[in-house]
């Protein structure tokens, strides 16, 4: 069985499995938190838009390059659920791209993401409707949030275009798509996001209940989100209600001689004897 193959079998396996039909996907990212109960983090870094799978005592971690391109981040992460889902992590810790090698498991994950970004039965039905055009691309691009060169792919793999329009249409950026179809406000919208570093949700959300606890102070929360200042973030932590709830104060009084005697009862609970009777007592101080 080609790479090819494997891909596409186990991304419409993964599809069935966790009921998503053949609808654009809208959060690769919440899929893999949620459904795969792995951790995903936008890192600002050397390598934007590329990205790792962290496999350390059960625990997994995926983390991607921010980047200013929206879709290549989309694919990035589909790519990492398809080592996931393909068994591919044998390692306590899985560089996932090893970039620039064309290894089989790279195929795989590749095409992986293409398959489950946009599936073929997707493809087949859109064309079947519509002449393969530009306007069209641009539609698949723009509903299924995948980059005009994995679209134009999976067109070519369904024979709706030949080789030389695959290879024409994959140079096209999608953000000159987004301005010649009027979608490019919402493209740069996408494109901001992509570029917004984020710790993983359930982290994040752990430590905003520390700080409402007062156990960690907002320059750790600002850290997790990727900003220098925390100042911004107190005022957005403050309007949606977060406040660190006040500890009262349980300091003990100092104690300070009052010049009376002891009782024999103050005297029992302070020795530990309350157990002795108040005669008992009485005769043991000289009383």
């Amino acid at each position: 069985m080609s790479n090819e193959e494997i891909a596409r079998k186990a991304a419409a396996q993964f599809r069935k499995e966790h009921d998503l039909g053949s609808a654009p996907i809208l959060s690769v990212t919440q899929l893999l938190e949620r459904v795969m109960n792995v951790g995903v983090a936008f890192v600002a870094g050397a390598a934007p838009g590329h990205g790792m799978v962290v496999d350390w005592e059960n625990k997994r971690l995926v983390a991607v390059g921010c980047t200013d391109q929206p879709m290549q981040l989309r694919s990035t992460l589909a790519h990492e659920l398809g080592h996931l889902r393909l068994g591919h992590l044998d390692r306590h810790m899985s560089a996932s791209r090893e970039w620039g090698t064309g290894t089989p498991r790279e195929h795989q994950a590749d095409a992986f993401a293409r398959h489950f970004l946009m599936p073929a039965e997707t493809v087949a039905d859109i064309t079947q409707r519509n002449e393969p055009t530009l306007a069209v691309l641009s539609d698949l691009v723009h509903s299924y949030l995948v980059s005009p060169a994995d679209a134009a792919v999976q067109l070519r793999e369904n024979g709706v275009i030949d080789q030389s329009t695959c290879e024409e249409w994959s140079d096209i950026p999608a953000s000159s798509l987004a301005a010649q179809f009027g979608w490019l406000t919402e493209y740069k919208l996408l494109a901001a996001l992509a570029q917004q570093p984020r710790a993983p949700q359930k982290l994040l959300a752990r430590a905003i209940e520390g700080y409402r606890w007062g156990a960690i102070g907002p320059a750790a929360i600002a850290r997790l989100t990727g900003r220098n200042d925390y100042h911004v973030l107190l005022k957005e932590l403050r309007a949606a209600g977060i406040i660190p709830v006040e500890t009262p104060d349980i300091t003990a009084t100092a104690p300070h001689d009052t010049g009376a005697e002891l009782s024999a009862e103050e005297l029992a609970l302070l020795t530990g004897e309350s157990g002795r009777t108040t005669r008992e007592l009485a005769i043991s101080t000289g009383g």
